[in-house]
């Protein structure tokens, strides 16, 4: 089924896509139903549940990475989608995902880790928490965050600090200092790992910017071989691992990879959608576009 059959609305949703989710997991159409018939129904107060975690700001995220030197992975509603057995579609993204149980379990454990080398962020509260009729200056749909106040406590460290997912979406994170991303990574070597590379490659991120072409469709199953480039370009330009970052948008497996390299030293930050911003010149503001590698 094309593209131009997925984005056929229904009130407002693409119910071809579901018939995509449901080829690869029957078993999601459970979790459908009880969702639509109970889960957005209940009245529970979701809030007690996360007044044992800290919250950074986006700034304070930033901060945290800078400071730390912690690799990042970011968690929003669409690998709470992975959780519940729903893989992840245009028009519903601009990227896809097939849903599979190993890629669930990874992120699972991605999303539950206490490694204090890995900053683990994901949505604030302050909006999957909030009531239907809230309003945003940002995009909001209530029905996006069901399953995310619903389940995400479940599996995270008591006590733990989380950051914040949309540091690198300049709308929702308006309190984000650029200019001191910019210059903490002026002398680092960035490696970007990400699809459709040749709309980006003019961008000069650091010292020397590095890309890795990965493909917009199910990077999940072409992990191993995303992880190996990653490291073929760190020793083949012989970078030195405390002065490289990579940043890895690709979905889920951004975060997966992140968590599963912390044990080769290497780096990762999940940048998720900054690189969309290439389409609106707003990163060229931001970094020089001279030569890169």
């Amino acid at each position: 089924m094309g593209l131009f059959f997925r984005k056929v609305r229904i009130f407002g949703r693409f119910p071809l896509v579901r018939l995509f989710q449901l080829k690869d997991n029957p078993k999601y159409l459970w979790h459908m139903l009880k969702k639509n018939l109970v889960y957005k129904r209940e009245k529970t107060d979701f809030s007690q549940f996360y007044q044992d975690f800290t919250f950074l700001t986006g700034q304070e995220t930033l901060e945290e990475l800078i400071h730390s030197g912690k690799s990042l992975a970011r968690f929003s509603d669409g690998e709470i989608d992975q959780i519940t057995g729903a893989g992840i579609y245009p028009p519903d993204s601009d990227w896809s995902q097939r849903w599979s149980q190993p890629l669930q379990d990874d992120i699972i454990t991605c999303l539950s880790s206490d490694d204090p080398r890995l900053l683990v962020a994901f949505t604030p509260p302050s909006t999957f928490l909030a009531p239907s009729d809230a309003r945003f200056d940002i995009r909001f749909e209530w029905n996006m965050w069901v399953d995310m106040r619903r389940l995400l406590w479940r599996f995270l460290v008591p006590g733990a600090t989380y950051g914040h997912s949309f540091l690198f979406i300049k709308q929702n994170c308006p309190d984000v200092d650029w200019d001191m991303l910019r210059g903490y990574w002026q002398d680092k070597h960035i490696i970007v790992a990400t699809g459709r590379i040749e709309k980006i490659q003019h961008l000069n991120l650091g010292l020397k910017t590095y890309f890795i072409e990965c493909g917009t469709d199910n990077a999940y199953q072409r992990k191993e071989n995303i992880k190996e480039q990653i490291m073929r370009t760190i020793i083949k330009n012989d970078l030195p691992k405390d002065q490289t970052i990579v940043c890895a948008s690709l979905g889920p497996t951004a975060g997966i990879i992140a968590h599963q390299m912390l044990d080769h030293d290497i780096r990762v930050w999940d940048t998720g959608h900054m690189f969309e911003f290439a389409a609106n010149h707003f990163l060229e503001n931001i970094f020089e576009t001279r030569k890169h590698i």
